[in-house]
C-alpha cells in the first residue's frame, strides 16, 4: 500500500463510521469514503479502488456485508469485518469469505491498529507467495524460449533467474541478433512486475526531434500540432518495465533527461509544469561498448553507472556453436508448421555447413536462413545451405596478420551487406534485412561509422 493505505469504511451507523474515520486519519491512513449500504460501497469501490475495506456485516438495504465480501474475494480486494454480530451461524458464514481480520464492537483504538498491522503483514506475505508461484509458472514458459545447453547459455539463464525478482536496473550487452529483447522479456516475466506491461523503445529508431515527447509525453498545446495530451513511454510503463533497446544511440540531451528519471523517479511532460512520479524498472540493451563511448565523450558516465548495476553479456553465436543444432531444429519446426510443409530435418552436409559458418548476424541470421531454406526445400529435409558469398569472406586474424577492432569488423561487415544488397539499405533484399536489424538502426550505425550509401555489388 502507498503510505499507510487508502481505506473505504462500509458501516451503516454514522457515529461509528465517523469515529473510525477520525481514528484512521489521525494515524495517517487515507479515507476514500463511507458507505452505509452495499450499493453505495460498490460505487465507491469502482471510483476509488481502495487498498482496504473495513466492513460491517449488518447494513442498510437488501444486501449484507457478507454479500459484499464475496464480491471482494473475486476482485481480490482485502477487507476486515467490524461488527457487533457474534451469532455463530453469521460468524461461520463470514469466515467462509476469508477476511483478513474480525473486530468485535465495541473495540479500543489500540485493537483496531493492531488488527490492521496484522492484516497488512498477512496480505504482504500472501502477495510474495503468489508472486513466487507465478514466477515458477512463468519460468517454465519464458526460459524455454532460450534455446541451448552450452555453458554460456546455462550461465545466462542463471543470471536471469538471479536478477529477475529484484527491481535492479539491467544493462544487456551483445551483438545484433543475439537475443537481447528476448532476455529482457524473460527478466520482466519472471519479475514481480509481470502483470504490468513491458514497454519497448528502440532508441535508434526515434527521430531526434521526437525523443523527448515519445519518452516523457506532452501536454495539449505544448507545441504546434499538439492538439491533445500524449502519454509518454515511461508513464505507459508505470508499475511495469521499460526496455530501452540500442541505448548507445541516445543523443546527449536525452541522456541527461533519462538520468533525471532514474534519479528522481519522475518525469516532466513537454509543456508541463509539474513533475509526474513513475515507478518503472529499466532494462537497457546495446551492441556497443559503452565504456568506450564514455571514454570518447559520447555517453554519460553517471548514466552508464545507473544503468549497469547488473550488466549481462550475451555471447555471439560463434562462441556457443554447440547450440546451433538445437537452434536450427527449433527454427525448422517453427517455420515448417507456419508454412504447412513436412520438413523434418537437415542432411549431415547441411548441418556441417551451419556449424562451419561464423554467423556475424548471430541467432537472427540463423533464423532467417533456416526460414528461407524451409520455403525453398522440395524434399523432407534441407540438403544444403546457401549462404550469401559476400558473407563468407575470411575475417580471421590469421588472414590479415593482426586482430581487427570491433569497429573495423562492424564497418567491414556492413559494407559487405550493402554490396550484397546492391547498395540498398531497407526493404526486401536490402542490407538491413540481410543483417537482421531495423533499417533505422542500420542508418544510425552507418552514420556513426562514416559509411556512405554508395556500395554496389
Amino acid at each position: 500500500m502507498s503510505s499507510k493505505g487508502n481505506i473505504l469504511i462500509v458501516e451503516d451507523e454514522f457515529i461509528v463510521a465517523n469515529d473510525l474515520r477520525l481514528m484512521l486519519q489521525k494515524a495517517g491512513y487515507q479515507i476514500c469514503g463511507i458507505a452505509s449500504s452495499v450499493i453505495q460501497a460498490r460505487a465507491l469501490i469502482e471510483k476509488h479502488n481502495p487498498d482496504w475495506i473495513l466492513l460491517d456485516i449488518i447494513l442498510k438495504g437488501d444486501y449484507s456485508g457478507i454479500d459484499l465480501a464475496k464480491e471482494l474475494m473475486v476482485k481480490k480486494i482485502p477487507f476486515l469485518y467490524i461488527s457487533a454480530n457474534t451469532n455463530h451461524r453469521t460468524l461461520e458464514a463470514a469466515k467462509q469469505t476469508q477476511p483478513y481480520g474480525f473486530l468485535v464492537k465495541p473495540f479500543r483504538e489500540k485493537d483496531l491498529f493492531v488488527m490492521l498491522d496484522i492484516a497488512r503483514y498477512k496480505h504482504q506475505t500472501e502477495n510474495v507467495r503468489l508472486q513466487r508461484e507465478a514466477a515458477v509458472k512463468a519460468d517454465a514458459n519464458c526460459l524455454d524460449s532460450i534455446i541451448g545447453t552450452s555453458p554460456r547459455t546455462k550461465d545466462l539463464i542463471e543470471q536471469i533467474k538471479i536478477v529477475a525478482p529484484s527491481d535492479t536496473s539491467v544493462l544487456i550487452n551483445g551483438e545484433s541478433g543475439t537475443g537481447k529483447e528476448l532476455v529482457a522479456q524473460c527478466i520482466h516475466k519472471l519479475s514481480t512486475r509481470s502483470n504490468r506491461p513491458m514497454v519497448v523503445v528502440n532508441c535508434a529508431a526515434l527521430p531526434l526531434s521526437l525523443i523527448e515527447t515519445e519518452l516523457f509525453g506532452h501536454e495539449k498545446g505544448a507545441f504546434t500540432g499538439a492538439t491533445q495530451k500524449r502519454t509518454g513511454r515511461f508513464e505507459q510503463a508505470d508499475k511495469g518495465t521499460i526496455f530501452l533497446d540500442e541505448i548507445g544511440e541516445m543523443p546527449p540531451d536525452a541522456q541527461v533527461k533519462l538520468l533525471r528519471v532514474l534519479q528522481e523517479k519522475e518525469i516532466e511532460r513537454v509543456g508541463g509544469e509539474n513533475p509526474v512520479k513513475v515507478d518503472v524498472r529499466v532494462i537497457a540493451a546495446t551492441n556497443r561498448q559503452l565504456e568506450k563511448e564514455v571514454a570518447e565523450g559520447r555517453f554519460r558516465l553517471d548514466l552508464y553507472y545507473r544503468l549497469s548495476i547488473f550488466p549481462m553479456e550475451l555471447p555471439p553465436l560463434r562462441a556457443r556453436k554447440e547450440d546451433i543444432h538445437a537452434l536450427a531444429y527449433h527454427f525448422l519446426r517453427k517455420y515448417a508448421e507456419k508454412n504447412g510443409v513436412s520438413i523434418t530435418g537437415f542432411s549431415e552436409n547441411a548441418m556441417q555447413e551451419l556449424m562451419a559458418y561464423d554467423w556475424p548476424g548471430n541467432i537472427r541470421e540463423l533464423e532467417h536462413i533456416v526460414e528461407r531454406h524451409v520455403l525453398l526445400s522440395t524434399g523432407s529435409s534441407i540438403e544444403r545451405i546457401d549462404i550469401p558469398t559476400s558473407m563468407l569472406r575470411d575475417n580471421s586474424p590469421a588472414s590479415s596478420g593482426k586482430l581487427k577492432t570491433m569497429e573495423e569488423v562492424e564497418r567491414e561487415h556492413i559494407i559487405n551487406a550493402l554490396k550484397a544488397g546492391n547498395g540498398k539499405v531497407s526493404g526486401t533484399g536490402g542490407a538491413a534485412e540481410l543483417l537482421g536489424m531495423p533499417a533505422q538502426t542500420l542508418y544510425s550505425r552507418m552514420k556513426k561509422l562514416g559509411i556512405k550509401q554508395t556500395f554496389k555489388g
